[in-house]
């Protein structure tokens, strides 16, 4: 990190490092077509049938990430940030978890799939996309990666999240009302709402200010520091590559 950026959140040097390949990027088909509600629902199913199982995973990841931690007797100091990270890893499974079920009451109320066969497999699973989530977790999980990395790859996959369908809601205002959905109105009546909702705006805001306040709390100097800040970069980009990979071509009707 530069001077410059040492002054400003770990969290928002790492939006920086890749902020100006973001807003030159156009964005994804599939989010400008779910902003339209252009997307059928064979194409919105197979993607939710990917996104589930990245959920799935994701479960797993909050609870290698909780074995990291610690919970003091009597929280002071750095013990009260390890208390709201407990409270705040405690929080994602509480939300992964009503999320599936979200997705499985959804996917009955508009008649999805869930179970949707990749392209090019014989059976149901993780796409190689969705392979590649669940390793970055296993990895990020691991005793070989610190507590603090493992929430800025959290974080950094609710960010992403967060941003891309926030992309959608905009493109969604931006066109208007359509006469009909190709999806039923899954994605505008119940999943857009949910993804940009403020609830999930202000859990992705704390996780930052836990990454930022671990980060500040560092010693200044050393070379810890300097791989430590070098890995979440990495970490950073990881995520961002992903995501990109992650949305399905889009399928005519």
């Amino acid at each position: 990190m530069s001077t410059n950026e040492k002054e400003t959140s770990f969290t928002a040097h790492l939006i920086n490092l890749t902020r100006k390949t973001s807003d030159s990027n156009p964005i994804h088909p599939f989010l400008h077509a779910a902003g339209k509600g252009l997307i059928p629902k064979r194409t919105l199913s197979r993607w939710l049938s990917q996104d589930r199982l990245y959920a799935q995973a994701y479960v797993r990841f909050i609870g290698l990430l909780l074995a990291k931690c610690h919970l003091p007797i009597h929280p002071t100091g750095d013990d009260c940030l390890q208390s709201r990270t407990v409270a705040i890893l405690i929080d994602a499974l509480v939300n992964i978890q009503r999320e599936l079920r979200f997705f499985e009451e959804v996917a009955e109320e508009y008649g999805l799939d869930l179970t949707v066969v990749p392209t090019g497999e014989e059976a149901f699973g993780p796409n190689p996309i969705t392979l590649a989530y669940m390793d970055l977790f296993m990895s990020a999980g691991s005793p070989g990666a610190s507590l603090w990395e493992g929430l800025v790859v959290l974080w950094a996959t609710e960010v992403s999240y967060l941003q891309a369908w926030e992309v959608v809601r905009r493109v969604m205002s931006e066109a208007g009302e359509m006469e009909e959905d190709w999806d039923g109105g899954a994605l505008r009546n119940r999943f857009i709402p949910n993804w940009t909702s403020t609830e999930f705006r202000e859990f992705v805001d704390e996780i930052a200010v836990v990454v930022d306040t671990m980060h500040s709390r560092m010693a200044k100097d050393g070379d810890e520091k300097v791989q430590l800040e070098g890995r979440c970069e990495r970490w950073w980009r990881q995520v961002k590559g992903l995501e990109e990979r992650f949305w399905p071509d889009v399928e005519e009707r």
